[in-house]
């Protein structure tokens, strides 16, 4: 138990000091933080929001309850799809356009 802290802590460390060193420097302003510096393409954007919705409600509740009762809450998740790419494709691309600086 103690090896496993140990070892988690030390870890955690070193990619903190990694992510410093390589990022040290390189955000100046509110565009950089929160947009990437405008540098990212939809594809990034669409695949961020849809990993986002990915979660452990989805990966075991959602199992769980399909086992428990029946499949209809596929359909709650069908429809959350449709409307993430909807929303990744159509309106993200507008929200940035308009050079809002605060995360979408």
């Amino acid at each position: 138990m103690t090896y496993t802290i140990i070892t988690c802590i030390l870890f955690m460390a070193f990619v903190a000091w990694y992510s410093y060193r390589r990022t040290r420097n390189t955000i100046s302003d509110s565009d950089g933080y929160f947009l990437a510096g405008r540098g990212l393409t939809g594809g990034f954007i669409a695949g961020s929001l849809v990993l986002t919705n990915l979660s452990a409600e989805q990966l075991v509740g959602l199992n769980g309850q399909a086992y428990s009762s029946n499949m209809s809450n596929m359909a709650w998740e069908v429809t959350a799809g449709i409307s993430v790419i909807i929303l990744a494709l159509v309106l993200l691309p507008r929200y940035i356009g308009g050079a809002f600086t605060t995360l979408p």
